[in-house]
This record gives C-alpha cells, sequence and structure tokens, in this order.
C-alpha cells in the first residue's frame, strides 16, 4: 500500500513538471504542505521526492528546499526495469601495463555481477574527454568513474553532473572545491618516500625530474619531495627541477628522442646530481637512456628511483626501484563509490591509497666524492 502512494505521489508531481506547472527554479511545496495535499505520511513523501531527484528532475539545496533543475529525466537516471545491472562508464586518457591497467582490472573485478562497465580514452584531449562523458550520458550511463586530463580546469560536464548529484568518482586527480569523490594513491607520502629513500643511500644531490602535465597527482609528488628535502635540511633547488619531459604526456607531438636530448643537456649541466626521483615509470627510461649517453653507470654514478612500473620490467634496461601504488585497490574502490552513490545520491568520499617502494635495480649508495 505504501509502496502505491509514495508512486502516486511521484507521478503526481513528476506530471506537474513535466507538464510544466513547475519550471526550473521553481521551488516545490516544503515537506509539510506536500504531506497535507496528498493527505499520506512524511515517509511517502521523501521517498517521491527521492524518486524525483534520482531522475534528475529536482535537487535539494540547504536552507531553500527541493527545487526543479530539470522538466526531463537526466541520462543515467535509475532503470524502471528490476534486475537491470547499472551501467558505469569509464573515461581514462590513456593506460598500459606501468599504469592504468590494472586500475581497469580492479574496476572490472570489483564491477562482476554488479554493474556492466563501458571504457574509452580520452588522449588526453580535454575536448574529446567533453564528448565522450557527454556520449556515455546519452548511452544511459547511471554512474560516471573518469581519470581528468586535467587537475586544472573542471569539465563543464563534471560541474554540472555534480550539481545534480549524479553518482561520479575521480580516480588519480584531487579537484580542489569540489564535492565530488576521489580516490587517489597517497602521492604526498609517495614522494616523500622516493627522495628518503636516496637520502637513506647517502645521496644529497637530488633531481625532480617530471612532465610538465597539468595535473594534481605530480604536484602532490613533488611536495613530498620537497618535504623530504626539509626533513633533512636540505633546500631542493629550482635548478635540480626537470619538468621537460613531454613525449609521456598523452596527445604530445614531442618525439622520445628529442626527450632524451633535453634530459642529456640537463644532467650533463649538473654533473653533481647524484639521485633521481622520477615521477613517472616512462620518464624514467628516457632517463636511462640520457643517462647511458653521458657515459653516467646506473646504479654506481646515478641512482633513479621512479614511479610504478609494469610486470617484470619488460621495457626497461634495468629493473627500477619505484614507487608501487596499489592500483587494483583504487580501481575496485572507485567502483564502491560509484555504487554507495547510486544508492544515496550525494554521499562523496575523499579516499587515499597507501603505497609501498619495491627496489630495483636502478639505486646504490651515493658515490664517493673524487679525492683531491
Amino acid at each position: 500500500m505504501t509502496e502505491a502512494l509514495y508512486a502516486q505521489v511521484h507521478e503526481a508531481l513528476r506530471a506537474r513538471i513535466v507538464g510544466g506547472g513547475l519550471a526550473v527554479g521553481d521551488r516545490l511545496p516544503t515537506q509539510a504542505e506536500l504531506v497535507d495535499e496528498f493527505s499520506v505520511s512524511a515517509i511517502t513523501i521523501k521517498r517521491a521526492l527521492d524518486m524525483l531527484r534520482d531522475e534528475g528532475f529536482v535537487t535539494r539545496r540547504p536552507r531553500i528546499g527541493t527545487v526543479v533543475v530539470s522538466t526531463t529525466p537526466a541520462a543515467g537516471a535509475p532503470p524502471d526495469e528490476p534486475g537491470r545491472l547499472p551501467l558505469v562508464g569509464y573515461i581514462v586518457p590513456g593506460f598500459d601495463d606501468a599504469f592504468g591497467s590494472h586500475l581497469l582490472g580492479g574496476l572490472l573485478e570489483a564491477s562482476s555481477e554488479r554493474a556492466h562497465v563501458v571504457v574509452a580514452m580520452s588522449r588526453g584531449d580535454s575536448d574529446l574527454e567533453e564528448r565522450l562523458i557527454e556520449e556515455q550520458l546519452e548511452r544511459g550511463i547511471d554512474g560516471l568513474v573518469l581519470l581528468p586530463t586535467s587537475s586544472q580546469a573542471i569539465p563543464q560536464s563534471v560541474a554540472t553532473l555534480v550539481g545534480r548529484g549524479f553518482p561520479i568518482v575521480i580516480v588519480d586527480r584531487t579537484l580542489t572545491g569540489v564535492p565530488v569523490s576521489t580516490v587517489t594513491s597517497d602521492n604526498v607520502t609517495a614522494g616523500r618516500l622516493a627522495a628518503e629513500y636516496l637520502f637513506e643511500l647517502g645521496h644529497t644531490r637530488i633531481a625532480l625530474i617530471q612532465s610538465p602535465n597539468a595535473v594534481s597527482t605530480l604536484d602532490e609528488r613533488k611536495r613530498g619531495v620537497v618535504a623530504a628535502h626539509a626533513a633533512h635540511q636540505v633546500r631542493l633547488e629550482d635548478a635540480q627541477v626537470y619538468s621537460g619531459v613531454r613525449s609521456v604526456v598523452p596527445g604530445a607531438s614531442v618525439t622520445p628522442e628529442e626527450d632524451v636530448e633535453g634530459l642529456v643537456a640537463f644532467l650533463d649541466a649538473h654533473p653533481d646530481l647524484t639521485g633521481c626521483v622520477v615521477t613517472e615509470y616512462h620518464s624514467a627510461r628516457l632517463v636511462l637512456q640520457a643517462a647511458q649517453r653521458l657515459g653516467r653507470t646506473v646504479p654506481d654514478d646515478l641512482s633513479v628511483i621512479c614511479f610504478d612500473a609494469p610486470p617484470e620490467y619488460v621495457d626497461a634496461a634495468i629493473p627500477l626501484t619505484h614507487v608501487e601504488q596499489d592500483q587494483q585497490a583504487i580501481g575496485a574502490r572507485a567502483f564502491e563509490l560509484v555504487e554507495r552513490q547510486l544508492a544515496e545520491r550525494g554521499d562523496v568520499s575523499q579516499d587515499t591509497v597507501p603505497v609501498r617502494i619495491l627496489a630495483g635495480g636502478s639505486t646504490a649508495p651515493a658515490p664517493r666524492p673524487a679525492s683531491s
């Protein structure tokens, strides 16, 4: 009986919105007023309003009430057919065995028999990313997991979805000031651990090598490296930071050979550097090539520690010491947060996943200064 009542109230309010009786921006009557109008309980009214919110017709605003935000049902509104698995979109710039494949694996494993996942690649193109989000919404996704191309500019479609309470989770990025669920590695700690590892081996002149990619992940790792230097009362000078590795950025036109040449020039200009923290695996491979061209042996002359590495280090000259992210856990947690939002819209959580260092063959004690 209760189910029939809330369904009747939902249908009556829905008809007012779709029929133009309530326009976008109009406020619905208060819950107490609706209780009197329909002669039903507050619980019944709440369930009817929840259905309208889930369909994208209304939103709840503190101290204002329930406001109409659309006169048509939103893409991704919960399906009417019982038993249908939700459809979750996953949009990512790209992925490989170093980073991304295992994250996707964790997402797919967690969603097995609980949801269908639609994967698309933006290739680092923010315009394409926007189009992919729109395309997936048109396909009727119920939730979205997104690895954005940038942390600086929030896609308009993402801001709209967040404002609507649509289930969305951002992975591997933090978006400051946006009330959206995120799952990232503890990147500040990761950067600190990487630098600490070299300090413990006796290195005091350490380079930070990264791409110019405008993402929070790299900024946070740099903060960790700076913190490790401060803890050892050593200043990380601007000249020790190289941010010119461009070929690793999705969609870049710069070739790896051009990057190697830039790294050769950087290392040649700083012969006192004995260690490198490299914020991406593919950048570290280029550092190895640059060191080889300069006749600097890794790890005897130059120690290199990076982030992530594919299984068996299949394409590296030597096994790289690296900070390992638990990508499986990130993917699994991302799906869990989407699932939570499908059950309770507006459930926002910012989660961080621990990291660890795996020793390889690219690090060694700092070389002793040559005797005069």
